[in-house]
């Protein structure tokens, strides 16, 4: 997803559509068979022994060919990576937007706090595929990182952008004007509303950012284990955490926590 629009086209005999496309060669169904195990396999690795251990000669070792082989399908390292990457940013955001249509379409808080809760279950799942995309960048994928961070942003800003915008068109809240914010974040940011078509005002862009940094600060947190053993259950401080960032665009009020879990 490139922007927050979608349009769906629906032709009036998507049969014909089907039966003009020759089938696939029995050489297309293998390269395409190849792609996947490829793909899958370089999963498998990140997942069992973490993205240090992604190289050429452990995929292929995994899928049963020689490393030179895989250049027949992909252009190195960096583009298995680039296509691996790219299928797990599509299954947190379909994970994302399942919750999300979850919830009312008029109850805003629970739009932007259901999936905050999933995207923190999911990483603290998929450490290993959290790392590969929110972690340090893999030195042998070389400029694949740039890519996979491209895709993600545009991807994540996708999901929780359009709640955003239902927000602040049914129920503006106070921001900074833009002659209020610094010449260089008001540039920047200009640029990201462009880039991901999040059309609300600059200063609702920079709240929207900023709950972002406060949501990864808290998972990548919880991640990496850098408040264990102190502080082992992090769930009430990452509610805690809900309720300050939905309060902040006027939501506070229309905040639930989990069940279980007390409200303040």
């Amino acid at each position: 997803m490139r922007t927050v629009n979608v349009f769906v086209v629906l032709r009036e005999h998507p049969e014909d559509d089907a039966n003009s496309m020759p089938a696939p060669t029995r050489r297309e169904r293998l390269r395409r068979q190849m792609s996947r195990d490829v793909r899958a396999a370089a999963r498998e690795v990140i997942t069992r022994q973490g993205v240090e251990a992604l190289t050429l000669a452990e995929i292929a070792r995994r899928v049963g060919v020689t490393p030179a082989a895989l250049y027949r399908h992909f252009d190195g390292l960096g583009d298995i990576v680039r296509h691996t990457a790219r299928g797990i940013v599509t299954e947190l955001t379909h994970q994302l937007q399942t919750a999300i249509e979850g919830e009312r379409e008029t109850d805003f808080a629970a739009r932007l706090i259901a999936p905050s809760r999933v995207f923190r279950r999911w990483a603290l799942a998929h450490r290993q595929e959290f790392r590969l995309l929110f972690g340090t960048p893999m030195v042998a994928a070389g400029v694949a990182h740039t890519d996979v961070t491209a895709e993600w942003v545009r991807e994540l800003a996708a999901v929780w952008g359009a709640e955003h915008m239902r927000l602040w068109a049914a129920r503006p809240y106070p921001i900074l004007a833009d002659e209020d914010l610094d010449p260089r974040m008001r540039r920047q940011i200009a640029d990201y509303r462009a880039a991901t078509g999040v059309e609300i005002p600059l200063g609702a862009l920079v709240v929207m950012l900023s709950c972002w940094r406060s949501l990864y600060g808290q998972v990548a947190l919880e991640v990496y284990e850098h408040l264990t053993p102190l502080i082992t259950d992090q769930e009430p401080m990452f509610e805690l955490l809900m309720l300050e960032l939905v309060t902040r665009m006027g939501l506070g009020a229309e905040y639930r926590p989990p069940e279980g879990l007390r409200a303040w």
